[in-house]
This record gives structure tokens, sequence and C-alpha cells, in this order.
């Protein structure tokens, strides 16, 4: 058995971890790479960088635990924004900013795979409604797993399968 003694080997910086640490690992991630330093509504900073998490479509209105969906929040607006549409709770507010807002919808873009659902989710919650159609999309959507020719063709561009002439 080889062992792996590079990060080019293909096992090197595989690691186990239990259920509990991989959502803690999840989490953390969101946190950290969400644009900006303070919270995504009001912007204030934590002194303590103690942050939670919010579904920007509420769990209970069928919002979903992934990454376009969550979003890094004070315990203040966490708490006041409750299980609304986010639209309609934070434009009325002084700490709603036209900038904050498009980095929320361009933070769901990046992190959703399906743009057709999230800019037909994105307009509807800039209506102040929900396209339930499109929120059922996103959150059912599986990635499809290539075909071993789409993998052959990745490793081997130049195989004579893989080339494709134009006639």
């Amino acid at each position: 058995m080889r062992i792996a003694q590079s990060p080019n080997d293909l096992l090197f910086n595989l690691t186990e971890i239990r259920p509990k640490h991989a959502v803690k690992r999840f989490r953390k991630a969101i946190l950290e790479d969400y644009p900006g330093k303070g919270c995504a509504y009001c912007g204030r900073e934590s002194k303590s960088n103690l942050y939670t998490l919010d579904h920007i479509v509420a769990k209970s209105r069928g919002g979903p635990n992934r990454r376009w969906n969550l979003a890094r929040c004070c315990t203040h607006c966490n708490g006041s924004k409750s299980n609304r549409d986010v639209l309609p709770w934070w434009r009325p507010q002084t700490i709603w900013n036209s900038n904050r807002e498009a980095i929320l919808f361009e933070w769901m873009r990046y992190n959703s795979t399906m743009d057709d659902a999230m800019l037909a989710l994105e307009h509807s919650l800039k209506e102040g409604t929900l396209d339930k159609e499109a929120l059922d999309e996103l959150k059912h959507f599986k990635e499809p797993k290539p075909s071993y020719f789409d993998i052959f063709c990745d490793e081997n561009p130049s195989a004579p399968e893989c080339l494709i002439y134009d006639c």
C-alpha cells in the first residue's frame, strides 16, 4: 500500500469527520466566507465575533439548510426578522441599504447551482412574495453525476474519442 506524501497525492487531505463536526465546519465556513465583516442586514460588527446564521427564506416557509439560504447575522437582527420574508421586514428599517441587499442576493446567486430557479426566487423575494416552485426546485436539486465518458475526456482531453471536429 502506498502512503500519500504530498498534497498532489489523491488521498493526502482526506479526513473523516463525525456529522456533528461536519455541521460545525459548514456553519463556520459560512460565517467566515460571507462577504464583509459584519451582520448581513445591519452591518454591525460583533465585538465578540459571535454571529448566528439566518435562513434568508425561513425554514418555516420551506427554506432549506443550504449554503445559499444562510447568511451571517447578529442575534438582534435574527430575532427581529424571525420567520418573515427578508425584504418586507428589512426595507422599511433604517438599517437597510441597497449595497447590503445587493451583497445578499449576490451571495445567494454565487452559492446556488441553478441560475434560472435562483433568479426566479430572487425576483419574487424582491417583490415581497415567495416563488414556491423555484424554492422547491432549489431545495431538491442534485448535481448530475458525470458520465464515464465525461470523466474519461476530462482526464484524456487529447484522446481521439474526446476530440470535437467542426465540419
